[in-house]
């Protein structure tokens, strides 16, 4: 086994390139590379096979502690807005009642009929104009316009 080892850790860090790459650099599996390197080294200093893996844990959750955190605040993750994001903040008519977040209701908004429900527990009769807060999923959450 200990002369197959090279040969692990290189499949270890190709391996994990190659998911790094197909994931579109979301950095998911960069850090295991570098764990497979100081591997690969440790192996090449002779070091013991239980030591190459204590080596690959240490160095993977490491690289993770210290790197993640900076690499999410330098790859900017924005949200891509919708056509749907257009309807936050509209007012839309209750078609039919809307009983807090038990059950859902209908609402007309800009021509456009939505599944809704209340933000709070408040049941909002037919015919109650509503202020549009928030999208989840396919329903409008909502609250009476004040």
């Amino acid at each position: 086994m200990e002369e197959q080892m090279p040969w692990i850790w290189l499949c270890v860090i190709i391996c994990s390139c190659f998911v790094e790459f197909i994931t579109s650099v979301q950095l998911t599996a960069i850090w295991m590379a570098l764990g497979g390197i100081a591997a690969i080294i440790a192996e090449f200093c002779d070091a013991p096979i239980y030591l190459q893996i204590i080596i690959f844990l240490v160095v993977t959750a490491v690289a993770i502690i210290l790197t993640r955190p900076l690499a999410k605040k330098l790859m900017k993750f924005e949200k891509t807005a919708t056509n749907a994001d257009m309807f936050i903040g509209k007012t839309g008519t209750v078609l039919t009642q809307i009983n807090g977040r038990k059950e859902v209701g209908r609402v007309k908004v800009m021509g456009d009929v939505w599944s809704a429900v209340a933000d709070n527990d408040e049941i909002i009769p037919e015919n109650t104009e509503v202020y549009i807060k928030s999208i989840e999923g396919v329903k409008l959450i909502v609250e009476t316009k004040k």
